[in-house]
């Protein structure tokens, strides 16, 4: 879809529409059962970030890491779960799976 300049394709709509919608839950209160709304709105920022600056990237590879990165959410503080995240990606990177 193209929208002026700019080309998004399905994940990326899918990852603004779940970051809106996670934005708010967030501010009208509405409850994740399990998830924690900051974690899951940083993480699908970060997510959206880095699939809007590499557009080469393989799309399996990187959707298996986000999953996982999302259900880390569930155990891990904020700071791991980034950390976690970005060694993952650069890691994925330089042994070329991503």
């Amino acid at each position: 879809m193209y929208l002026g300049p700019f080309y998004f394709d399905t994940k990326e709509i899918f990852l603004i529409i779940a970051a809106i919608l996670i934005g708010c839950a967030w501010f009208f209160g509405w409850q994740l059962w399990w998830f924690d709304k900051e974690k899951l709105l940083t993480i699908i920022i970060l997510i959206l970030i880095t699939k809007g600056l590499l557009p080469s990237i393989h799309n399996e590879a990187f959707f298996i890491l986000g999953l996982v990165t999302i259900f880390l959410t569930l155990y891990l503080s904020v700071f791991q779960i980034v950390l976690f995240f970005f060694i993952s990606f650069l890691l994925f990177r330089l042994l070329k799976v991503i």
